[in-house]
């Protein structure tokens, strides 16, 4: 039966793995909240998945380790806490090294857990994703059902929120927006890149929120610019909202 150490190490190599996943996450999905990414189903299957194959790989280092893993920086694999780091951070590359090769027809094949693990995780990350955005086009209907009578509040808020932004961060904003400009969009598709470019730069949608609600107080206050503006956004989609 596994001692403490042993169990103590196996522990600590699924969470190392479990964080280096979900860093690649992180990094993949900047605007979004840590509970988009991370309170879904498929991001837990996707957890669960990688902390299996860690644990796997832990449990089998110290009969592996000499084949596969050389470095006279490294102690014995012995080591709980070794073998921990070791599993953590490289459960994926020794899971992708080949168990046993295979000659057909003059050509060797690898067989490994490769190919187990890709199509599983590419699988949930898929779906991961297609949830990520089916959420987001739901809190865009629910914006622009509140704007659909003025649509151009959209507008003016992307002009809200590009002097908020950094010079590097304005200038990607400015060209996207003007590549949405371009082709005359649908007044529904229009909203939904400018809702997109509030997203990306705000947090979550309650950022995006505060700067429609911030954008339609002002032009309450100012009739003149509400008329500029209107009339902008009707020149820009003027092929099709008629």
């Amino acid at each position: 039966m596994p001692d403490f150490q042993t169990l103590f190490g196996g522990l600590l190599a699924v969470i190392i793995a479990i964080v280096a996943s979900s860093m690649e996450l992180l990094s993949k999905y900047q605007a979004r909240t840590f509970r988009e990414i991370f309170f879904s189903p498929y991001y837990l299957f996707f957890a669960l998945l990688n902390a299996v194959f860690c644990a796997v790989v832990y449990w089998a280092l110290p009969y592996i380790g000499g084949v596969l893993v050389r470095s006279e920086l490294l102690p014995s694999l012995e080591n709980p806490l070794v073998r921990a780091i070791v599993a953590g951070l490289g459960y994926l590359v020794i899971a992708r090294t080949s168990l046993l090769d295979i000659t057909i027809r003059g050509q060797t094949v690898g067989i490994g857990f490769d190919g187990i693990y890709s199509a599983l995780a590419q699988y949930l990350l898929r779906h991961h994703e297609l949830r990520l955005r089916e959420k987001m086009r739901d809190d865009f209907l629910k914006a622009f059902s509140r704007y659909r009578e003025r649509p151009h509040i959209f507008l003016g808020a992307v002009r809200l929120l590009l002097p908020q932004l950094d010079m590097e961060d304005r200038e990607e904003a400015e060209a996207n927006l003007a590549r949405l400009k371009s082709g005359q969009p649908s007044v529904i598709d229009f909203c939904f890149g400018l809702y997109l470019l509030l997203r990306e730069y705000t947090e979550g949608a309650e950022g995006a929120e505060a700067l429609l609600s911030q954008m339609e107080k002002a032009l309450k206050s100012d009739p003149s610019y509400e008329k500029s503006l209107e009339g902008e956004f009707a020149g820009i989609t003027s092929s099709t909202h008629k």
